[in-house]
């Protein structure tokens, strides 16, 4: 169910939303949050944002849900963005390969790479709201229409961006059977078991099975396997 992803786990979404152990830019994330997931067999996902601090929020009701694919996101806002819930992760859109959902922990609008990623936004997209993230999203969306599949275009994304040592950036990308991630400076976990695979920005309970991602790695994560590899090119 939803909720043992969101609030029941010992340190879940909710427990690293007001108190993280491991955030190295803020002390919480007060800005709201969103989840986005798919039931069964469904192509395209619910889709659930809000403005509220999560662990204030009582207007989720869908914690009793089963999904087999979440994208949960807790929100620090970035500097010179809108407190709006269009600015909130997970954001979804449809592509090539399907509906994706998508998040970024960090800021890609730091002065080394703002022009960067802003100069590679698509021509003709449109954008809601005020957020890096947003245009991330675009970026890979962009990259996977030209071809790439959600791997390929969620690492060509991170090569536009080009983090150096003052930027800290993961990048992560959901289908229904597909989970996408970049570590770059920000701490990432993966959990696997026979039934699931959960990636984490830090581990969910005291479970010794959590493992850490190496830093500049790219995670792929597929029902039947998962691997990580280095981030090749990158600073």
């Amino acid at each position: 169910m939803l909720r043992e992803l969101l609030v029941d786990a010992p340190h879940s979404l909710r427990d690293q939303g007001c108190a993280p152990r491991e955030m190295v830019v803020a002390k919480d994330n007060p800005d709201g949050w969103g989840v986005a997931w798919w039931d069964a067999g469904a192509t395209e996902p619910h889709h659930y944002r809000t403005t509220a601090r999560m662990w204030d929020d009582d207007r989720f009701s869908h914690g009793d849900e089963l999904a087999t694919a979440v994208l949960g996101a807790v929100r620090k806002a970035s500097p010179d963005t809108t407190l709006d819930s269009m600015n909130n992760a997970p954001f979804v859109a449809a592509s090539r390969v399907g509906a994706l959902a998508f998040s970024l922990n960090g800021h890609v609008f730091h002065q080394s790479c703002a022009a960067r990623v802003r100069g590679a936004l698509p021509p003709g997209s449109v954008l809601v709201g005020d957020t890096d993230s947003e245009v991330v999203f675009a970026i890979v969306r962009d990259r996977i229409a030209a071809g790439l599949d959600p791997a390929g275009a969620l690492a060509a994304a991170h090569h536009v961006i080009d983090p150096n040592h003052e930027v800290y950036v993961n990048l992560l990308l959901v289908t229904p059977n597909e989970i996408v991630a970049t570590a770059w400076k920000h701490t990432l976990y993966v959990h696997q078991t026979e039934g699931a695979i959960t990636i984490s920005s830090e581990p969910l309970d005291p479970d010794g099975d959590w493992e850490r991602v190496p830093d500049a790695s790219l995670v792929v994560a597929r029902p039947e396997s998962m691997t990580i590899a280095p981030l090749e090119g990158l600073r």
